[in-house]
Order: structure tokens, then C-alpha cells, then sequence
């Protein structure tokens, strides 16, 4: 599948392909091609390398034997898309401005791992597991083909298995003329809930379901290494192996991640592997994160590298022992009404920045459950320094998805427990900022529930969520997200009238003239027969346009009232949004 068009001069990409049909020349030590292998929702206490279960992940514990695995590493954040976007930049979320899963795309002026190494006459190819990830996001950016679900929504699914994933990758392989340059990232989501392993893989993992899929995983990176040594690139290939973020599994009272900072979901299991044996077999304790990548493929593969990065090369060297990372989730903020949570690790601990501030001294204290805020205030300024100075650099601009964004795809990302991912134009505070709001680790309870109530609710049991997502409003009562829950299940049990009002407080509680409460609105009036009110909900909310489907409906309740000047008014919005 080809990508659309990237930032990089065309005629310059001509000009360095013509110059070398094979590729730049392969500098001594370095790797001819690079294979970046990214590994959704994983834990390293799941491989049986990082001291998971023996003999679950053998093709990841043989790589980690040939490379360097990193015992302390973290992700920028514990969501996919922004945490993938700082792997292909070497910035941190807050600099390349994607922060959020479907709701804002790379910018076309990031610099990315992919264009530079196409610009210099490599061959690119991603093969991409999950709806999250589509190219619309913008990390198709230099990638000449760049293989994604062909199906944006399904019923029943939004992603593709690993062994799917692995067959595109090996066809591409495939057509490489030999001696051929190229980078290649391959995606696997198969490990993100929910876990439906094959019985054979459950049984290798004693039963557990998360486990069961990543012991499946294993078995499809093992079939990619397979075809890289069948086809004599498995040598000269250095290959990074990283999740975008881990989870929670229900410790800490978070069922899954997004809205917690714990390292339950930001520690990641990160395994480099060098073509001439640097350091291999080697366990090193580096404070390392996934905004590493794009330096060390850079260096590795003797691209021309932006300066202005956040991440440090791990090609064959180590970081100072001083070194610290950024980590934030504004989650819970954009669907919540939250206080974000940010934050700076480095070797001494961890400080979180919240409406609760927190600093954990992890390695004594690897559960973070004792708060040492007052006793390490010289750690805390430390921390706070080092936030200051990144949120002091420059920053790419942050864009929204454009008038041809699918809003079916929003809708299906959200069905991966991102609900309300699809939030645009949503203005963030400072890593710093004080926020009036309630801070996420004092809201566990209240997200832990309101995750439940959403199940029952998903599952058709709107009757059963009413009273957990009520008895959430009663521990957070200005969670929008639980407000606007609460009102879809008076909608569903036929409770139009109640509905109206608790819709009006969820527009409300997010700032007035929010699309959904408003089209919820005019649906329950549609229900109660009451036209004119209908359509005032609709016209409120869909002024500037919206989607088409919502749009086609206020037509024809227009032109039912005689109304047709108003009626041809949003008829004509429809081309702008695709036209059905």
C-alpha cells in the first residue's frame, strides 16, 4: 500500500536513488539494513529474558542474547500513536505534538527516521497492525509502502494478527534486489486486551490469556528472523526490539493504561542488537527511552540527523549515569477532566507532576506506593529543572485530522479503550501547570469503575452500568467522560427526558458546544417526537459541519419542516466531509 505524500524533495529522492541504485556505502562496524520491530502493550516482566515465564519468548531471549538488553527503559507515554511518533522523531510528545490516539496527526514538518533513510536511497516499509496506527496519524511520513488494515472498521475487530503481519513483511522482503539498503518496521498489537490467544499458547502460558498472546508473538518475530537468515540479511541487519508502552493488568487499580503514569505501563522491555556483536549478551541498567531509537538508527545506518532531538544514540554506547526522561499522559485530562500527569525519571527516582504531586524512589520502592515528595525536594527541583527546559524548546505545530478524516475511524480506535480519543483542537497545559483539577492517582477508583460500567454498557447491559457509572459520578463529579456515559445509559434504558438534562451537563462539563452530547440531544428529542427541539440540537451542533451521517438526518428534518433554504444550507456541507 503506498503512502501519501511526504515533506522530502521528490527530485532530491530522485537524484540520491539514481546515484546509488543499492543504497549509501556501508561504513565499517555499521549495519547494511535496519529492523525495527515494535511490540504493542508489552511488559518486559513478560519475556522470559526480563525474568517472565521459562521458555514462553525463546526467539526474543536468543536476540537478547546476540544484543544489549535494557533493564531500564521507559516509554514517553503510555499511549501508541504519541509514544511511536517520539520512536520515528527523537522528540518527546510535547515537541512533536501528538499527544492523544486518534485525534492529531504527525506533522508534515517532522522530521522522521523514514525519510531520512529513504532520502538517502534505502528501501522503507511498514507493515502495521492496528487502526491506531494508520497512515492518516502521519507516520506513513517516507515510507514507501506503508501496509495497514484495509478495513478501517470492522465489527468485531480493528486490528491484524501477527502472522498477517509477518507474511507482508516477508513478500516485501521478497522483492528487494539483492544488495539492496532498507529499514523496515514491523507492528504487532496482539498483545493489546482483549487477549484471545490460540489454545496452544494460552496452554504455553499456564492459562494466562496476556501471556498466551505474547508467546504467539514470539513465535511470529521468530518466523521474520527466519526469513531475514533464509535470505542472508540477518548478519548485516540491526534490529531494535521495543514496546510502545506495557500494561497495567490490573495493578494499581488500572485495568489497562492510558491514564496512569505508574511503571507499570511506562516500563518497556528495549533489546538492541548490533551487527558485530557490540556488548552482546550484555544486561545494562541505562536510564534509556523510546525516543532513543531514532538516534541510534540514525547513527547506526550514517544518516544526516536533525540536531534539535530529544532522544540519545545507543549505538554502541552507553549514557551518562546523570541521564533522565520525560513521561506524561494527558488521557485522562482530554477524556476525563483530569489533571494531566508528567513527569522526569532518571536514577534517584521518579517525580510525577499532578494535582498530587509524587516522587518514588524506584528502586527501593519498585510498586511506587511510598510518597517521598517532602523528603527528596533536592531529586524534585532536579526534575522540575530539567521539565522547564524542555517545555523551553521548540515545538512542531499541532494539527488536527482535516475534513477527510473518517469519523468511523475515531470510533473504532475508541473501541480499543481509548473512548473519547477522537477530542480535536483541545488546548493542553504545560507539563508544569497547576492544574484545579482532580489528579489521576487520586481518581483510580473512579477510572477503575467507570471502565466496568463502559464493559457492561459496551456489552448491551445499559441497566446494569446505570448504577456503577452513577455511584463513579458520585467519587468524580466532574468527569465528563462519566457524565456523558451515564447519560447514554438513561438514553438506551428510554429515559429520554432525563437524558436531555444529563446531556446538557456533560456539554457542560466539556466547555460547551461539544458535537456528541449535542447530537445525543437531538436524538433523544427525535425519540420524544418533538421536531423543532430536534432540530435546534442538531443546528447547534453541527454548524460548522460534522459527520455526514448527522448531517444527512438534520436535512431531512428540515425539509420535513418546510424549511428547504436551511435544508440546502447543510446539504452542502456534505461534499466537505465525503459526501455520505
Amino acid at each position: 500500500m503506498t503512502s501519501r505524500p511526504t515533506s522530502f524533495d521528490r527530485v532530491a529522492l530522485a537524484l540520491a536513488l539514481l546515484a546509488s541504485a543499492c543504497g549509501p556505502e556501508v561504513r565499517e562496524g555499521h549495519p547494511h539494513s535496519a529492523l525495527l520491530v515494535t511490540l504493542d502493550t508489552t511488559i518486559p516482566e513478560g519475556l522470559s529474558c526480563y525474568g517472565g515465564p521459562d521458555g514462553l519468548t525463546p526467539h526474543l531471549d536468543a536476540l537478547a542474547a546476540e544484543g544489549v538488553l535494557y533493564e531500564n527503559a521507559r516509554t514517553v507515554t503510555p499511549i501508541t500513536a504519541p509514544s511511536h511518533a517520539s520512536m520515528f522523531t527523537g522528540l518527546y510528545p510535547l515537541r512533536h505534538s501528538v499527544r492523544m490516539n486518534g485525534s492529531m496527526a504527525l506533522p508534515a514538518d517532522a522530521r522522521t527516521l523514514a525519510e531520512l533513510a529513504r532520502e538517502s536511497g534505502f528501501r522503507t516499509a511498514a507493515f502495521v497492525a492496528a487502526v491506531v496506527l494508520m497512515g492518516e496519524f502521519g507516520l506513513d511520513q517516507g515510507f514507501e509502502r506503508y501496509d495497514e488494515p484495509h478495513e478501517r472498521v470492522t465489527e468485531d475487530d480493528s486490528s491484524r494478527p501477527g502472522g498477517e503481519i509477518v507474511d507482508r513483511a516477508v513478500a516485501w522482503l521478497d522483492e528487494l534486489d539483492e544488495g539492496e539498503r532498507f529499514f523496515a518496521w514491523v507492528h504487532f498489537f496482539d498483545v493489546h486486551s482483549p487477549y484471545r490467544p490460540t489454545d496452544a499458547h494460552r496452554a504455553r502460558a499456564g492459562g494466562d490469556p496476556y501471556l498466551g498472546e505474547l508467546a504467539y508473538v514470539d513465535d511470529q518475530v521468530g518466523r521474520l528472523f527466519d526469513a531475514l537468515r533464509a535470505r542472508g540479511l540477518y548478519d548485516d541487519t540491526m534490529i531494535v526490539v521495543v514496546a510502545d508502552h506495557g500494561e497495567a493488568l490490573e495493578r494499581n487499580r488500572e485495568k489497562t493504561h492510558g491514564t496512569l503514569v505508574f511503571d507499570t505501563t511506562l516500563a518497556v522491555p528495549l533489546i538492541v542488537r548490533h551487527v558485530d556483536g557490540w556488548n552482546a549478551g550484555t544486561r545494562s541498567s541505562d536510564v534509556v527511552s523510546v525516543v532513543d531509537v531514532f538516534p541510534t538508527l540514525v547513527e547506526a545506518l550514517g544518516l544526516d540527523a536533525p540536531n534539535d532531538i530529544d532522544g540519545e544514540s545507543l549505538f554502541r554506547r552507553a549514557v551518562a549515569p546523570e541521564r533522565g526522561v520525560y513521561f506524561e499522559t494527558y488521557m485522562g485530562h482530554v477524556i476525563y477532566g483530569w489533571s494531566p500527569a508528567t513527569g522526569w525519571a532518571t536514577r534517584d527516582g521518579k517525580y510525577v507532576h499532578s494535582s498530587a504531586p509524587q516522587f518514588y524512589a524506584i528502586d527501593a520502592d519498585p510498586e511506587e506506593q511510598t510518597n517521598l515528595l517532602s523528603e527528596r525536594t533536592d531529586a524534585v527541583e532536579v526534575a522540575r529543572a530539567a521539565m522547564l527546559e524542555l517545555a523551553s524548546k521548540r515545538r512542531l505545530e499541532q494539527i488536527g485530522l482535516g475534513a477527510n478524516h473518517d469519523d468511523r475511524l475515531s470510533e473504532q480506535i475508541a473501541k480499543l479503550g481509548y473512548a473519547g480519543a477522537g477530542t480535536q483542537g483541545h488546548a493542553l497545559p504545560e507539563p508544569l501547570e497547576d492544574v484545579e483539577a482532580p489528579a489521576p492517582i487520586t481518581m483510580r477508583e473512579a477510572g477503575y469503575e467507570l471502565l466496568r460500567a463502559q464493559s457492561e454498557f459496551d456489552r448491551g447491559r445499559a441497566a446494569d452500568a446505570l448504577p456503577i457509572v452513577r455511584n463513579v459520578l458520585e467519587l468524580n463529579p466532574t468527569n465528563h467522560g462519566a457524565q456523558m456515559l451515564y447519560a447514554q445509559c438513561l438514553m438506551f434504558t428510554r429515559r429520554f427526558s432525563q437524558a436531555i438534562r444529563e446531556f446538557e451537563r456533560a456539554d457542560e462539563l466539556r466547555g460547551g458546544a461539544s458535537i456528541e452530547p449535542l447530537l445525543n440531544i437531538a436524538a433523544c428529542y427525535e425519540n420524544l417526537r418533538r421536531p423543532t427541539e430536534a432540530i435546534e440540537a442538531y443546528e447547534r451542533a453541527l454548524a460548522n459541519g460534522g459527520p455526514a451521517p448527522a448531517l444527512m438526518r438534520l436535512v431531512e428534518l428540515l425539509e420535513a419542516a418546510g424549511r428547504a433554504d436551511d435544508a440546502a444550507h447543510y446539504r452542502a456541507l456534505l461534499p466537505a466531509r465525503g459526501g455520505n
